[in-house]
């Protein structure tokens, strides 16, 4: 005997499921939300974690890293050996040539490479070495000290690379004057102000046009200092009007001595 079963199956109502998922659209939202949230981390661990563990495997082989040597404070001497800087190096062109030795101080403040402050040193000893027979001659010829002709030319000229002396060979700012008949003059800027300067055939020409200006009626009474005064001179000078720095003395002495150009007042 076969029985069949009837099972009765309710009619979908598609109005009813039609509320239901308006009453759940937020809730819906929200889970579809957390899941994509949840697989987004998921991929976000596992690259961490493999990236973490490439590195290990990468150094798997490697050594212990050592610790870094202690740093050495190290003192700016005016003679030390080290490497010029290459000039082309835009931080060594970044100062002039005396800013090391007017503002010593300026070194450990800002860090500066060893490297650039020893050439900037070197150009001036360099200065010093190729100018000092002309000064040491001008000395024995007027009574002029040939530190203070050394300390002005390095300032006036910044060691010799300013545009006034390398163009026109002029070392002290020499500016053009009145009287001065068959002079050639040229224009430059000197504190922000257009101004007729001095143009020499060659530098020794402009130390003999400084030393005639400080025989002048202007400075003449100089001349009565000791030959080994150069802070004498040095104020003298400043007083006399010869440059607008109000700091030039102190200037010019801080270069005598950090170069030691005082050495040469002695040779007489």
């Amino acid at each position: 005997m076969t029985y069949t079963t009837t099972i009765a199956v309710p009619a979908l109502d598609f109005t009813a499921v039609r509320n239901w998922l308006r009453r759940r659209i937020f809730d819906l939202f929200l889970c579809l939300i957390f899941v994509y949230i949840w697989q987004s981390r998921d991929i976000s661990i596992t690259l961490h974690f493999n990236d973490l563990a490439w590195r290990q495997e990468s150094r798997a082989g490697e050594s212990a890293p050592t610790a870094p040597a202690p740093v050495q404070k190290e003192t700016v001497s005016l003679h030390a050996q080290r490497p010029p800087a290459d000039k082309n190096d835009l931080k060594a062109n970044h100062f002039r040539n005396l800013t090391f030795i007017l503002n010593p101080g300026y070194v450990k403040r800002k860090h500066v490479d060893p490297a650039v402050v020893e050439a900037k040193l070197n150009t001036c000893e360099r200065y010093v070495a190729e100018f000092a027979g002309v000064a040491l001659r001008e000395m024995k010829r007027t009574g002029i000290p040939a530190s203070i002709t050394l300390a002005q030319g390095l300032l006036e000229s910044d060691a010799g690379e300013s545009r006034l002396s390398t163009e026109s060979a002029n070392h002290f700012g020499i500016k053009c004057r009145s009287k001065c008949r068959g002079c050639t003059c040229r224009n430059y800027t000197d504190d922000d102000i257009y101004d007729m300067f001095r143009v020499f055939s060659d530098p020794v020409e402009s130390f003999r046009e400084h030393s005639a200006l400080l025989t002048t009626k202007r400075y003449q009474h100089l001349l009565k200092l000791k030959m080994t005064d150069y802070q004498g001179w040095a104020f003298g000078l400043k007083k006399a009007g010869y440059a607008t720095d109000k700091k030039y003395a102190e200037k010019l002495i801080r270069i005598i001595e950090a170069l030691k150009l005082y050495r040469f007042d002695r040779q007489v």
